[in-house]
């Protein structure tokens, strides 16, 4: 196998695994460690919580509208599907000296369910307006007060440019915790299969290299950044080029949100498929034959001004065929480009006939401009400020009664993973990887109990850096209806 294919399949893991192969083998687990991967991502809380977050309509009452965790779903199905028909290409096993497709396949449809299943696990509550809403909030914040952060005031953008890769990058690595920094602990592969943006800088939208278009990773998870994507460091030095299985992550997400958004709101009689068509033929000059007979079907086999589903549900499976099938075919063709770091497309955006660009302009206009999304959106917007001036005015307060307050209300997981954060980064502690135990410095002495120490630090002693980042970490834990409750009741709305 060519060396570059199997740099690509890492199951090292941030902190070794106390289960070996042999004893999975022992015990007749025949599960591989990026298997292990995926078990790890679905039973954990954070996907759980995902069952009540926004993914097109927040805060709706009916069932038959996506949450985040059903779109998850279906983009690890797309993400399987992928990797079955890459892996399966002759062309490209004969290439890259791939004898046996289940060396490759196996491994590839784990570690890509794995990431699709998680993607979205670092939104906060209310989807991308609530991203916004917190970015906007602390630009604002540190107008008032430009050296709130000390020491720290080079790492204002993990907030001023908050986005749910970096926190989800976070939750993953660190926030599911239980006894140690490591989160969920995945295998290096997965880890940097997750990274669509493996930079720490500000975001550039209009950076010629695609990872640097957002903040992508915070500051303060810098150290496993580097130790993640070691491998895939860019030639000149300067930063990292994405690990291959990015691109089709990023693909079976946006094959997801495109066709499924779209069949959610033409469930609500947002439009009808003859606006669909009619706006398709303004945009299209000339479509390849493939187009073409995709929005044919919106013509002849699917009945136009039709209300019923079944027309549009012919014409979404189609979309899902088309991408699917663009997404393999652009794939192959520049994957020396890809591992080199040198493509910076989106996989199903690089196609002559526009289609995914079409259809992301018709869900702007038709879907996401929509008067009953955008009041929610304000909702969510009052929502998450409120939360953010209650809990910043606790937290930072000098008086401790306020402090203590506001401790008491943080998730105890959330608070102890960032006051372990704190004594690492400051060289208090360390992890040790031959006695598996944090080690108290400079004395190396073996640290008993963890969770004792981490709550015998009071909020008071740490960094400012370290309170906004607890409050931020609790917040966009928060499902779209905890979120609402916790502010009426905080705010006295409601007892």
């Amino acid at each position: 196998m060519d060396e570059r294919i199997a740099q690509l399949f890492l199951d090292a893991r941030l902190r070794e695994t106390s289960i070996s192969a042999a004893e999975r083998e022992s015990n007749n687990d025949a599960r591989d460690a990026f298997e292990s991967d995926l078990g790890r991502a679905l039973f954990s809380s954070a996907a759980r919580r995902l069952h009540d977050k926004t993914q097109v309509i927040p805060l709706t009452s009916d069932d038959n509208v996506h949450s985040r965790l059903t779109h998850s779903m279906e983009v690890m199905n797309i993400g399987a599907s992928l990797a079955k028909d890459i892996c399966l290409n002759k062309e490209f096993r004969e290439r890259y000296s791939i004898e046996n497709v289940y060396d490759i396949y196996e491994p590839m449809r784990a570690i890509l369910q794995t990431v699709c299943l998680v993607h979205d696990i670092g939104n906060p509550p209310f989807g991308h307006f609530g991203e916004l809403a917190i970015s906007d909030y602390f630009k604002k914040f540190f107008l008032s007060d430009p050296t709130v952060l000390g020491g720290y005031d080079a790492w204002r953008c993990d907030f001023t440019q908050y986005d749910g890769n970096a926190q989800g990058f976070r939750v993953i690595s660190k926030l599911q915790f239980i006894d140690d920094l490591f989160g969920l602990n995945f295998t290096q592969s997965c880890l940097a299969s997750y990274l669509k943006y493996p930079n720490t800088g500000e975001a550039d939208k209009h950076h010629p290299c695609i990872s640097m278009h957002k903040h992508g990773v915070f500051c303060a998870d810098r150290a496993y950044l580097d130790k993640v994507m070691s491998p895939f460091a860019q030639a000149d030095g300067k930063g990292y080029r994405r690990h291959p299985f990015v691109f089709l992550v990023e693909a079976a997400d946006s094959i997801c949100y495109l066709s499924m958004d779209m069949e959610d709101a033409y469930n609500k009689r947002w439009f009808a498929l003859s606006t669909l068509y009619d706006e398709w033929k303004l945009h299209s000059s000339q479509p390849t034959d493939k187009a073409e007979a995709l929005f044919a079907l919106l013509d002849k086999g699917c009945g136009v001004g039709s209300t019923g589903r079944k027309g549009f549900i012919r014409f979404r499976v189609s979309v899902i065929k088309y991408l699917v099938s663009l997404a393999v075919r652009n794939y192959l063709a520049n994957f020396e480009q890809i591992l080199a770091g040198e493509y910076n497309k989106e996989l199903i955006f690089d196609d002559e006939s526009g289609v995914a660009s079409f259809l992301q302009k018709f869900c702007v206009r038709h879907i996401y401009r929509q008067k009953e999304i955008q009041s929610v959106e304000l909702t969510g917007w009052s929502v998450i400020n409120g939360l953010l001036d209650i809990y910043t005015k606790l937290l930072l307060s000098d008086e401790p009664a306020y402090m203590r307050h506001g401790e008491a209300m943080i998730s105890l997981s959330v608070l102890r993973a960032n006051k372990m954060d704190y004594l690492v980064h400051d060289g208090c502690i360390e992890w040790s990887p031959a006695e598996r135990c944090y080690l108290s410095l400079p004395a190396r002495e073996k640290i008993e109990d963890i969770d004792v120490l981490c709550d015998s630090l009071p909020i008071s002693e740490l960094p400012k850096y370290y309170r906004l980042r607890i409050i931020v970490d609790f917040i966009s834990s928060m499902t779209d209806k905890f979120a609402v409750n916790h502010y009426q009741k905080l705010s006295g709305q409601r007892i």
